[in-house]
């Protein structure tokens, strides 16, 4: 019984690890399960054995990658310390993650750009709501100590994760390293900027 377990955990990572990788090179759209259950070696009744279709293994990708998204972030903004001390901790955290995760990161990132009737977009959306509403409890959290902040929580949330998102892509586009997206000074750029 424990080895038809293993064998069922293993297809069913591989399945998702192919669907991942294959989503994120081509777009969700433009992949087809045919491609997905070759590139996995298997079936198309063992992928369905798993994923009732093309949309379940979506949502199933996003909820892995996206859910560690907003558990690391969640915990981070609720964690002690300042205002910006905490902005900080959460821009380096989100980075870490979307480099950790960088295919499930870029690819929730397109499927909300989809169109609004998509399937895709409509799978993501969900998270990336998840995503905003952490970080607009933190600006509520704060509202009552900065009055600043009272009554803009959701433009906040908008722009501080607007930020976050746009230097993630552009340094993704160059290349950059680990190292080069977690460097302090930059990471300091970034809350200033927010700020």
């Amino acid at each position: 019984m424990r080895d038809g377990n293993k064998q069922d955990n293993t297809n069913k990572d591989k399945i998702l690890s192919c669907a991942q990788r294959l989503f994120y090179e081509k777009g969700y759209d433009c992949v087809g399960v045919q491609e997905i259950v070759d590139a996995a070696g298997i079936t198309k009744p063992t992928m369905y054995y798993y994923f009732k279709s093309k949309h379940g293994l979506l949502e199933c990708l996003l909820e892995r990658g996206a859910n560690q998204l907003v558990d690391g972030l969640k915990q981070t903004m609720r964690g002690s310390g300042g205002y910006q001390e905490i902005l900080y901790k959460a821009v380096v955290t989100y980075i870490e993650l979307a480099v950790e995760n960088k295919e499930i990161y870029l690819l929730i990132i397109s499927l909300f750009s989809s169109a609004r009737d998509n399937e895709a977009y409509i799978a993501a959306k969900p998270y990336l709501s998840k995503l905003l509403h952490v970080v607009r409890s933190f600006f509520m959290q704060y509202a009552n100590e900065q009055e600043h902040l009272k009554g803009r929580e959701d433009f906040l949330a908008i722009s501080f994760t607007g930020v976050i998102n746009y230097y993630l892509l552009v340094y993704f586009e160059r290349g950059a390293s680990k190292e080069v997206l977690l460097d302090e000074e930059m990471i300091q750029n970034i809350v200033k900027q927010f700020l």
